[in-house]
């Protein structure tokens, strides 16, 4: 495959998000990062309906993560409760 340079002409208040998001996202620079923005739009106008199935899966699965992580904080809430009760009656376990 041959590569090809593309110019692009941005804003440079979009040109500061983008080299922040590179970052945050790990990124090795700002070009990786338009490429692969780039392969996700073009994915996405290209299969619409799999690519809203593969939005949905994801969506689910960030869901049912955020409900694993209240369930455990609840439990842990309930324990530390729990000991804290204990301790105020004064009595070890």
């Amino acid at each position: 495959m041959d590569d090809v340079l593309v110019s692009v002409r941005m804003p440079h208040s979009l040109v500061q998000r983008l080299r922040e998001a590179a970052e945050h996202e790990h990124y090795l620079d700002t070009s990786e990062a338009i490429r692969s923005i780039v392969r996700k739009r073009w994915f996405a106008a290209t299969n619409p309906e799999l690519s809203e199935l593969t939005k949905l899966r994801e969506d689910i699965s960030t869901a049912l993560q955020k409900k694993s992580e209240r369930e455990v904080t609840q439990r842990v809430i309930r324990e530390l409760d729990a000991i804290k009760k204990t301790i105020k009656e004064g009595e070890l376990p």
